[in-house]
């Protein structure tokens, strides 16, 4: 919605000399590192990061998430950062300290670790994913390692979640068969996921339309319907106009004009909230309203679905062999 990214940007704008995230001073000496203070206990560091959130639910996601690669990774020292610059800065203008991706990989580098294990917690290998492999993990950590080794190994970094055609079929089956019950009766579910607009990321963008096709094909073969569908915030070809056409085409055969909107990120965030479940915005024109609302004015019901990625253990699994494959194969980005 228009409003809150002119907020969004005016807090970036704000709050971009604070990007250097200056935790600690000793006098009028120089800034030190955040990252610094946490001591190493182990040989092995590992780094989770996604693109991030303000919100207070998606806190508890992250939570979960870190319990459970906590687990299969006992003997880490695991910490969470995010890659979204303006999420950052708004945490750093709102006085809450938060330590980027890039001062994690220099702390680690200075700490001597033997082994660093990064994951992305992306959903597609999009512009996010692309800044966490090459402007952190590749100049921060591996590009200083070439003449300084000393046993430690090259960083290495997990694929984002829907990476490989495997990866979408597992994805597709996991949220297909969440709304099975939905799908049987024949009405609509329809996924919210972000998207890069940038040409650079029609790569990574076209997983969307691969995920789609895989969760029809599954959902009419197993449960007798297909109405399944995925639109996006900011991917131009599949935006909520493309998700209002593919619903107008069926509106006839849909069980009594239902459709099930959920997110398709990590986290119920603002995007959920807002721009896919918000009410009606005074002020606002009737494109910038929230999908549920716009949907609902085209004579839909609309049920919503406050659950993301990050809060389904069987797609935190698909995470977890991403980074033991990359440990395995030694994935070096």
């Amino acid at each position: 919605m228009k409003k809150y990214y002119n907020y969004v940007l005016t807090l970036a704008v704000l709050a971009m000399s604070a990007f250097t995230f200056t935790a600690c001073k000793s006098g009028n000496g120089p800034s030190q590192n955040p990252a610094d203070a946490f001591p190493k206990k182990h040989d092995t560091a590992l780094l989770l990061v996604t693109f991030g959130s303000t919100y207070d639910v998606p806190q508890q996601t992250f939570e979960k998430q870190k319990e459970f690669f906590q687990k299969q990774f006992p003997n880490t020292d695991l910490y969470l950062s995010y890659t979204s610059r303006i999420i950052i800065n708004r945490m750093q203008a709102q006085g809450k300290e938060f330590i980027p991706p890039a001062m994690w990989m220099q702390s680690f580098l200075g700490k001597n670790y033997k082994n660093v294990y990064v994951q992305s917690f992306h959903v597609i290998p999009g512009e996010e994913y692309t800044l966490l492999r090459d402007a952190y993990v590749k100049k921060e950590y591996n590009v200083k390692l070439v003449d300084d080794r000393k046993g430690r190994n090259d960083a290495v970094l997990g694929h984002p979640l829907l990476y490989s055609y495997k990866d979408i079929q597992k994805v597709a089956k996991i949220l297909v068969d969440d709304h099975k019950e939905h799908i049987q009766k024949g009405e609509a579910v329809a996924f919210m996921g972000h998207g890069n607009p940038e040409e650079n990321y029609e790569y990574a963008n076209r997983k969307y339309r691969g995920l789609e096709q895989e969760m029809q094909k599954y959902a009419k073969e197993t449960y007798g319907h297909g109405y399944v569908y995925v639109a996006t915030v900011d991917y131009p070809a599949m935006l909520f106009d493309y998700l209002a056409s593919e619903l107008e085409a069926v509106e006839d055969k849909v069980a009594n004009k239902t459709v099930h909107l959920q997110p398709l990120m990590t986290i119920v965030g603002d995007h959920a909230n807002n721009d896919m479940a918000g009410e009606y915005e005074k002020g606002e024109a009737d494109e910038d309203q929230s999908w549920k609302w716009q949907l609902e004015k085209m004579g839909w019901k609309v049920k919503t679905h406050m659950k993301g990625l990050g809060d389904y253990e069987a797609i935190n699994a698909i995470y977890l062999d991403h980074l033991k494959e990359a440990i395995s194969n030694g994935h070096k980005e």
